[in-house]
Parts: structure tokens; sequence; C-alpha cells
């Protein structure tokens, strides 16, 4: 979950600085061309705002699930769920498995790649030029800025971890339809001093011998 969150908030400033940078290379080019049309020129990022796009919501779906999931273990031990819930639950980690591998794969192939580029019907090939070498970042090739690969890097970390939470939850409702979610009873306690005194066991056979 944690892992997941880390590559949501890479692809979240990755989004965040390629829009704003496809922002001020139109503000700069209607400062210099005060009759420009629209149309006339044309920031191609499309690729990377999906991507990230992607990512961050199944890394949220991914921190909702297994976040209220280890939540609700962690306050309600022993409590016991209806059927129609253990299979929404389980429905819901194989879909946001499933979504984090798409965005895993999305990523890594816009990321390796492709690249950002400046066209339109009137921006010369000189000035998409001079706009890419002034706004030199985040890079116009993905896969040369640092942030970029961070977060693939991440989310691939994040389907993994997300597949072993998945095949462990579905283990625990196994486990719970099985064996209930109180103690086993195959299992025998140990009771030594310690754990006997805690309880009050010792003080009540020194009474009964007393």
């Amino acid at each position: 979950m944690s892992i997941c969150l880390a590559a949501e908030c890479s692809a979240t400033y990755s989004l965040s600085k390629y829009e704003h940078q496809q922002t001020n290379i139109e503000h700069l080019y209607a400062r210099e061309h005060p009759d420009a049309q629209f149309g006339d020129i044309a920031v191609h990022n499309n690729p990377v705002i999906a991507a990230a796009c992607v990512t961050i919501v199944f890394a949220v779906l991914v921190a909702t699930l297994f976040g209220a999931d280890f939540f609700f273990l962690l306050q309600f031990p022993r409590r016991v769920y209806p059927s129609w819930y253990n299979a929404a639950k389980r429905f819901l980690s194989v879909f946001i498995t499933a979504g984090v591998l798409a965005g895993a794969l999305f990523s890594t192939v816009v990321v390796a790649t492709q690249e950002q580029y400046i066209n339109g019907t009137a921006v010369t090939e000189a000035e998409s030029r001079r706009y890419e070498e002034f706004f030199y970042r985040p890079p116009f090739v993905y896969k040369r800025w640092a942030v970029n690969i961070a977060w693939v890097v991440l989310i691939w970390i994040g389907w993994v971890a997300t597949v072993a939470s998945t095949i462990i939850m579905w283990k625990a409702i196994e486990h719970d339809k099985t064996h209930g979610t109180g103690p086993r009873s195959d299992v025998p306690l140990e009771t030594t001093e310690s754990q006997r005194a805690f309880g009050g066991v010792v003080d009540a056979e020194k009474k009964a011998s007393a």
C-alpha cells in the first residue's frame, strides 16, 4: 500500500510538472504572438498524462481496499463479516491488481519509448526547439527524468506487493471460514510461568495449597 502511494505521488508530481510546462509554453507563445489563434501551437503530452492518471487511480484504490481491510482487522480482529462482503473484497482485490498491472505496463511503455513534442499550424520548427531548450525541466524525453523512472519502478514493486496482499487476503478469508476468527482450538496454548501468573492461575494454586 505504501509503495503504491509512493508511486502515486511520483506520478502526480510528474503530471503536474508536464501540465504546468504545457501551460507555460502556450502562454509564452501567446505573448510573443498577440494575434495567435487556437491551434497555432500544440504541446503533445497526452500519453504521459494518461499513464499518470491510471497509476494514480489504481494506487489510490489499493490504499482504499487494503488500508481499510487492515484497519478493520486491527480494530475488530474477531468480527465475522457476511459472505457478500468477502466476495466483494475478492472481486475488488483481483480487479485492482489487474488495474495496477495495466498501469505499470502502460507507464513503462510511455516512459521508455515516447516523448513530448510541439507542433501546430503556425509554430515553426525553430520556435519548437527554442521552447524545448528554454523549458528543459521536465525533459521532453520522458525516460531522461528521474521522477518518471522512480514512478515506473515503484509501481512495479507496488504491483508485486499487491499480488502478495491479494493472496494473503484470500487465504485469510478461507481461514476464517474454516476456523473462525477466534484462537484455533487444535493449537495447545503454552502455560509458561509468566502467562499463568498473568491469568491469575498461580494465585489460585497458591490459595488451594495453603
